[in-house]
């Protein structure tokens, strides 16, 4: 056993990691994943250090344990049902879904998004609700770029309602049939299937109403960046050029309209490692300058054939070098567009020259337009953010490639080849098979997603490298970091520890008291450790408790078992919310925005009704 000091280190060790962690990820000036990594690599480090010798019979706490996460059935089934939507939606398989959807709600947005919740709240009662939420999310954002409504607007509350009406059977999910387990390793009866129905829909119902007549209000709608970046036709983007022996501007006196084209105008004059800004004050224009200049899209598009010496240079790697080359660069074939780097995307903190975007893509970026802000310095080696937009030259096979590649969208409505019908044949059959395996229990939810991946590859559904590019490095490392502190909270005693030290502070206040007390504690916890290691946890805490006080256990099993359900409060609390982050380009703080109140609010209702309704 642990000596008592080093136990309170281990435990006080794991308290500081976790509030460090949540802190970071509600802040959000560090990237997910370089947080979730520094969590890891943390937790790694000091129990390696600081070892902690465990129990006889207990594993020891070491590297193995704490990144096993990695390879965790959720995390696995979450990253394979990814891919399984990835190829829903690349092989068109919706789209038949959709229009008989709509076909039946017609062109009024209330209905359609009616229909679909009423859907879920049905379906997520009896069958796991993460199949049933990556079946919508696709449905949700067609309907919501349909009708003009963000899809930040949606996406939380299909989340939401799904493990609300988990709540209402024992199979609604994992976690009830956990607590009922654990009861029957207590040598006491199980859960009835409909036991609990009753007083889970008077929860779900009182959550459904916040989520219709509250939620809206404290949402703040996150616009895709995709609707951001297109609502303005005539933005404007910055670009960088570089003088050659372009006879028409070389001693021309540097101005604001020195090109002479409407909609262009200077901001900067680079010269060697001098900078010039407006005022100029008689600068001239030299060979080798390098000009950042403030333009609409056609301005640059005349810029590029008025000025045929003048290059377009974003990067080391875009400079065409020969005349040849620039002359190529000025044939008929050449096709102007727009380009987004969506959130996720492998471009983002990488710059122009580290892609290799021209010999990549065989395309020249011409502009860069940053939320609207201008960027007065050159371009060259900035690094790539997510919603930039930049206006790309190139053939229309070229342009054919970026459509091609994972993390950028083309926003110039060109026609995009259908995918075979076949493909999309195999990929709703395929997708159809894996949900009524994992529905029916016949496999696991992680081997049959796994399958249904293999399947989809074996088909030629998606190639190897499309599959890849549906995973999500964010979610990947932020659930495989919240794993490992979970593991770090049961095995230094910090879990017990705590349920044991605020319950004890309230023991002799009577069972309603206590009941209220669990439920809160165990609702706080869900949302930091995952749903299934609180109800593992805190169940025979709470027969202990009930038999302590002479209680009845139903009461203060089900306080675990509906608290672990309210993972409402972080993205980190239950699958579902991982799986809507991106889609509805949420922040970690609107889960704690949003969901916070709806916690309190259960809390409060099952405070109330719970020792009414069981202890009389």
């Amino acid at each position: 056993m642990t000596a008592p000091g080093a136990a309170n280190l281990h435990i006080w060790m794991t308290y500081a990691l976790v509030i460090v962690a949540i802190a970071a990820f509600a802040a959000e000036r560090i990237r997910i994943e370089i947080t979730s990594l520094g969590v890891l690599v943390a937790l790694v480090v000091l129990f390696e250090l600081v070892p902690l010798v465990p129990a006889a019979g207990q594993p020891r706490l070491d590297t193995e344990r704490l990144v096993a996460g990695f390879a965790n059935p959720a995390l696995i089934a979450v990253m394979a049902l990814l891919v399984l939507g990835h190829g829903l939606s690349r092989s068109g398989a919706l789209d038949w879904v959709l229009r008989a959807f709509l076909n039946i709600t017609g062109e009024h947005p209330a209905p359609a998004i009616i229909i679909a919740f009423g859907a879920v709240l049905v379906a997520s009662a009896f069958v796991n609700n993460t199949p049933i939420v990556i079946i919508f999310i696709p449905i949700l954002e067609s309907i919501a770029r349909r009708f003009g409504i963000p899809a930040s607007a949606l996406m939380m509350p299909l989340s939401f309602a799904a493990i609300l009406a988990g709540m209402t059977t024992l199979i609604g999910t994992s976690t009830n049939l956990l607590v009922s387990g654990a009861m029957v390793q207590a040598g006491l009866k199980p859960l009835g299937f409909f036991e609990f129905t009753v007083f889970g829909v008077i929860l779900a119902a009182v959550g459904l109403l916040y989520l219709v007549l509250v939620a809206p209000r404290l949402q703040r709608r996150r616009a895709s960046p995709v609707t951001r970046f297109t609502t303005d036709a005539r933005r404007h983007f910055v670009a960088q050029l570089t003088v050659g022996e372009e006879q028409k501007l070389v001693g021309r006196p540097a101005a604001f309209n020195v090109l002479g084209i409407r909609g262009a105008r200077l901001v900067l004059v680079q010269r060697r490692e001098q900078s010039h800004v407006p005022p100029f004050n008689n600068l001239e224009i030299r060979t080798g300058d390098t000009l950042v200049i403030l333009a609409t899209r056609e301005a640059l598009a005349e810029a590029q054939a008025s000025y045929p010496h003048l290059m377009f240079n974003m990067g080391g790697d875009d400079l065409p070098v020969d005349e040849e080359e620039r002359k190529a660069w000025l044939g008929r074939d050449q096709m102007l567009t727009e380009v987004m780097i969506v959130p996720g995307s492998p471009f983002v903190g990488q710059t122009l020259e580290e892609i290799g975007f021209r010999s990549r893509f065989n395309c020249l970026v011409l502009g860069l337009e940053r939320q609207a802000h201008v960027i007065r310095q050159r371009l060259t080696g900035r690094a790539i953010r997510e919603g930039d937009v930049f206006v790309v030259q190139g053939t229309r096979e070229s342009l054919d490639s970026l459509r091609a590649a994972r993390g950028l969208i083309i926003l110039d409505g060109a026609t995009r080849p259908l995918p075979p019908a076949r493909a999309a044949e195999t990929a709703g059959v395929v997708f159809t098979g894996t949900v009524v395996v994992a529905a029916t229990g016949l496999l696991p939810i992680a081997a049959a997603a796994l399958a249904g991946v293999a399947i989809m590859l074996a088909t030629g559904v998606l190639t190897f490298r499309e599959a890849t590019e549906a995973l999500d490095r964010r979610i990947y490392l932020m659930v495989a970091a919240s794993l490992g502190l979970g593991v770090a909270m049961m095995d230094t005693g910090a879990a017990a520890y705590l349920a044991r030290g605020v319950i004890g502070a309230f023991g002799g206040t009577g069972p309603a008291v206590m009941l209220s007390v669990l439920f809160l504690l165990v609702a706080l916890l869900t949302n930091v450790l995952s749903n299934n290691a609180t109800a593992v946890l805190f169940t025979p805490i709470a027969i202990g408790l009930a038999q302590g006080l002479e209680q009845p256990v139903t009461p203060f099993v089900l306080a675990v078992l509906f608290g672990a359900s309210c993972a409402f409060a972080t993205p980190i609390g239950y699958q579902t919310n991982l799986l809507v982050m991106g889609p509805g380009y949420y922040r970690f703080g609107d889960f704690l925005r949003v969901g916070g109140p709806l916690v309190l609010l259960i809390w409060l209702t099952f405070s109330l009704l719970a020792p009414w309704y069981y202890l009389g």
